[in-house]
This record gives structure tokens, sequence and C-alpha cells, in this order.
């Protein structure tokens, strides 16, 4: 693989950026895995991003539908349409917020929670086939590279979201 790799030296101490891309390569295991983790929930009528957004809500009670949309970078309108779905299968209820009755907060009811275990699951599995081959250092280090980054993107994009 070596063979397939270009530097661009930019000859002023900048960042090398490298071909193939890594945003190449991040999209095609993201697919991948995307694949398999869709695969995995059909059992139980859920899709990835809706096992994720559940997930959230889950270890982060109280969140609002503009929050989630931020962190998923999302529309608000796609991800009421999300929610409302979640809403529909009496997955998640929502209740307005005490200061502000325009903002409805999320929390996961008792199905929620049962569907959460059963999607957790599905996924500890899928997880353990994608990452099984890497040592658990390795392992450790690439999910805490991905949430740097994700977060690092969420903050970036935050201040542009709010003008």
């Amino acid at each position: 693989m070596a063979g397939d790799v270009k530097s661009e030296d930019t000859g002023t101490g900048e960042w090398a950026m490298q071909h193939p891309r890594a945003i190449y390569f991040l999209n095609q295991a993201n697919h991948a895995v995307r694949s398999r983790l869709e695969a995995a929930l059909a059992p139980m009528q859920m899709t990835g991003i809706q096992y994720t957004v559940l997930s959230v809500i889950g270890s982060r009670d109280g969140l609002s539908s503009a929050e989630l949309s931020r962190r998923f970078f999302v529309t608000p309108q796609t991800m009421n349409e999300l929610i409302g779905g979640l809403q529909r299968r009496n997955l998640i209820a929502r209740k307005e917020d005490p200061a502000n009755r325009r903002i409805l907060r999320m929390s996961l009811t008792s199905e929620g929670r049962r569907m959460i275990k059963a999607c957790d699951a599905a996924a500890d599995a899928v997880e353990r086939d994608v990452f099984s081959f890497l040592p658990q250092e390795n392992y450790t280090q690439f999910r805490d590279f991905c949430r740097v980054i994700a977060r690092n993107l969420r903050e970036r994009d935050e201040p542009a979201k709010t003008e």
C-alpha cells in the first residue's frame, strides 16, 4: 500500500497532504461500517442514525431537537422528522422546557431503553467484528481520534449556525 501514497511537499514546513486522501479512506470505512450496522439493526426496524440519536438522548437526557441537529450536522427539519418517527414508536417522550415552552426536551421511554439494549448488543457485535484485528490500544486511540475530529468539526460549525 505504501506504493500508492504520494505526498505533496509544500516546501514551506506546512502539513503535507497524502494521496489517496485520508478523507477518501474515512469515507470508504464509514460506508462499510454503516452497511454492517444497518444490517444488524434491521431486525429491530431501526436505522443507524435512529439508533445513534436514541443512544445520545439516553446518555444526555433533556436535549432539544436543535441541539441534536447541531450534534449530527443535519438541519433542524431533518432532525425533527427523525425525532417524530422515534416519538411515534414510543421510544422517546418530549416535554416543554420550563424556562422556554417553545423548546421540547427529550428523554427515553421504557420502550426506548429496551430498544437501546437490543441495539447496543447488535452494535457491539458489529464493532467487535470491524475492529477485532486491532490491538486494544490501537482501537482506543482510533476511537479517541474519531471523537476529537467530530468534536473539532462540531465546535467550528457552531458559531456559523448561530449567526
